[in-house]
């Protein structure tokens, strides 16, 4: 039996202006961190701890620590 289906693909950048829409369930942990008072703090914190995180993988070419940058999209179907 084929059912055809229709989605839609949306995406939405995760950086510190993140803004996570009304009905993004509150289990969702960049909307958690992108509520509250000091979402900006958290959304930029956690960015930064990313790139960290990222930049210790790539140890051998990256004397600094700081050579690469993660950028994030939000995929919802």
């Amino acid at each position: 039996m084929n059912k055809k289906f229709n989605f839609t693909l949306k995406s939405i950048r995760f950086d510190e202006d993140y803004n996570p829409s009304e009905n993004t369930r509150i289990t969702t942990n960049f909307a958690n961190l992108a509520r509250g008072e000091k979402r900006q703090e958290n959304l930029r914190n956690t960015l930064v701890m990313i790139d960290n995180r990222f930049n210790s993988l790539a140890h051998w070419d990256n004397p600094n620590g700081n050579r690469y940058a993660v950028e994030l999209d939000i995929i919802t179907a």
